[in-house]
């Protein structure tokens, strides 16, 4: 999705002044952005850590056990980090709704 120029980020009606809009709206896109990431990288670790036992026909581990522990540890500041995005999100669209600034409730609709 590429919203960095979108004319929904700045409708003429609100009575937020650009910069405050431009603030909330860049926001809400790179925690977009980043909670994606953070849901790759979720389901990436979580794959890793459930494959911990599962050997190759040579008999050799799929994931070596340092990289699983690291995946094991690296999971709950992931998480914690979703959670940070998700947060933000939901304060970014309140505020834009409450503001009247329109932006994209799905990467395929603008309203």
């Amino acid at each position: 999705m590429n919203t960095a120029n979108h004319a929904a980020f700045a409708p003429l009606l609100s009575p937020l002044p650009l910069a405050e809009r431009e603030r909330l709206a860049g926001a809400w896109r790179m925690a977009s952005q980043d909670i994606a990431d953070d849901i790759r990288f979720i389901r990436q670790y979580l794959k890793v850590i459930a494959e911990k036992d599962d050997r190759l026909s040579t008999g050799t581990l799929v994931h070596g056990r340092g990289y699983i522990e690291a995946c094991a540890a690296w999971l709950p500041e992931t998480i914690a980090r979703y959670s940070r995005n998700l947060r933000l999100i939901s304060e970014c669209e309140c505020a834009m709704t409450a503001a009247g600034v329109r932006f994209a409730k799905s990467s395929d609709a603008w309203e």
